[in-house]
């Protein structure tokens, strides 16, 4: 949206385009209506509360499209005069403006600030309100109206500017940067705030301690300085120390001596050109005169570069010293919260090994347990179990009259096998006293060579019936 400045006046005044306006702009029914003194509110409450909110949009919107929140009764009459008819309401705006702590006097808004928070917190929360009262606003009233030279701040617009700023300073990381005023102004030049504005937003933030302001004395200027230090988010200003205002002054040296340098690098190039126009020329003694200043420039550009690796050196191992710095920082910081966490937990090397003890021990424990919960809890002897079922199976041999050769015993157990024609015996001897592992494998082979037997009884059966004898191996038949 453009705008331009008109008349010479100190404060520049806006001539907005016909963009800026409301559609209701265009309507001479309704803007006669809107640019006409208010009447009593009692007689018609929806239209009196409609007038009013159009015209403090207007205000607040002027005051934001300008970049600039201080707005005067004189300046709103020339930039909303319609067809040579002024807003003759304005009066009305105002004072229910000022009522209402939209608009603050800007003599009460840029009192100074404190020098301590403390002073700072007594003169925001106590004074200021008190002086924004509406007993402060009838200093305004001259002859029962606002003042329409006087200046008002609108400190909504103030408030939304300040934000703007503040993310403008975080996106260029600015934040615990020295900054002068004019490096500010040539940051901000393409954000749409003007000089009186940025003033406004300035002393705004430093009220509410998100910048410090200091102003520094200038040497051979009548003017000061003015270093500014925004705070991080969620932080409060804090004052510039000494360090910081060292290193600023170093970084301006540095600037001086880089434009210093582009100077005589200028200089030297030009008294080199001129020694040969003069030698073209023929003048050998301007030629001989110049070149000696192309070599006195060559030295001072030579001592100027010599100053400026000695700044920057020192610049550079400052802010080496400045990160080393964080870094320590950093790591007590992390130390003392290992150390708080190992406090509030209760661990110590005692505790970890007495730990890892009991767990060792709680281990083997169940070990143990597993072992006596697996083991048979029976009182029968397997050695009884394996002759009580060779008795079995010798039964159902003798039953189907199957002769099977006995398995060639390794212990002192002797099975012995009834044949087609004896009658069941009892099942082999045994020696006397517990049964050894031998004795158990003897008796499994001998028992699973006639299971093997039975599961051959059908073929076999049918020699039995012949007279011949059944054989369990095959061999065994061959050789008989």
């Amino acid at each position: 949206m453009s705008r331009k400045s008109v008349g010479p006046n100190a404060q520049p005044l806006f001539v907005l385009e016909e963009s800026f306006y409301p559609d209701t702009w265009q309507n001479d029914s309704r803007m006669g209506v809107l640019l006409s003194e208010f009447r009593v509110r009692s007689i018609n409450p929806e239209n009196y509360d409609s007038k009013m909110k159009f015209w403090k949009e207007m205000i607040r919107n002027y005051c934001e499209h300008k970049g600039c929140g201080a707005v005067s009764i004189v300046e709103l009459k020339r930039v909303f005069k319609r067809k040579g008819t002024i807003p003759y309401c304005l009066q009305t705006v105002i004072a229910d403006m000022l009522r209402e702590g939209q608009l603050v006097g800007r003599g009460d808004f840029q009192r100074p600030v404190q020098d301590s928070w403390g002073g700072w917190a007594v003169d925001l929360l106590v004074k200021r309100p008190l002086g924004w009262g509406f007993g402060k606003v009838k200093e305004k009233i001259v002859g029962g109206g606002v003042d329409e030279g006087a200046e008002f701040v609108c400190t909504e617009v103030v408030k939304g500017q300040s934000v703007a700023l503040e993310k403008l300073i975080q996106k260029e990381n600015k934040f615990n940067v020295l900054l002068s005023m004019e490096g500010l102004k040539d940051l901000v030049k393409d954000s749409g705030f003007t000089e009186d504005g940025l003033e406004l937003v300035l002393h705004h933030m430093a009220c509410q301690q998100r910048v410090y302001m200091e102003k520094l004395p200038d040497e051979g200027l009548d003017h000061k300085r003015v270093l500014l230090k925004f705070a991080a988010p969620g932080a409060k200003a804090q004052p510039i120390t000494d360090i910081e205002r060292s290193i600023y002054n170093l970084e301006q040296t540095e600037q001086n001596l880089l434009k210093m340098i582009d100077k005589l690098e200028q200089d030297v190039s030009g008294a080199l050109l001129l020694v040969k126009q003069n030698i073209a020329q023929g003048k050998k003694q301007v030629a001989k005169s110049n070149l000696k200043k192309k070599h006195l420039l060559e030295k001072n550009l030579e001592k100027k570069m010599n100053v400026l690796d000695n700044v920057q050196t020192m610049l550079s191992r400052i802010h080496d010293t400045q990160t080393d710095r964080n870094v320590i920082e950093a790591y007590k910081i992390g130390s003392n919260a290992l150390k708080n966490a190992f406090a509030n937990s209760g661990i110590t090397l005692d505790t970890v090994d007495d730990t890892l003890a009991e767990m060792k021990e709680i281990m083997e424990q169940q070990d143990e347990m597993q072992t006596m919960i697996s083991t048979p809890q029976t009182d029968i002897d397997d050695l009884e179990l394996e002759q009580e079922l060779s008795d079995l199976i010798d039964m159902k041999l003798a039953e189907n009259h199957i002769a099977v050769q006995p398995v060639q015993p390794t212990s002192d157990v002797k099975p012995v096998l009834p044949s087609v024609q004896q009658e069941p015996k009892t099942s082999p001897t045994v020696s006397a006293g517990p049964a050894t592992m031998a004795q158990l494998n003897d008796f499994d082979k001998e028992i699973e060579k006639r299971l093997a037997a039975l599961k051959m009884d059908a073929p076999s059966h049918d020699l039995s019936m012949l007279g011949g004898t059944s054989f369990a191996n095959p061999e065994d038949a061959t050789a008989h």
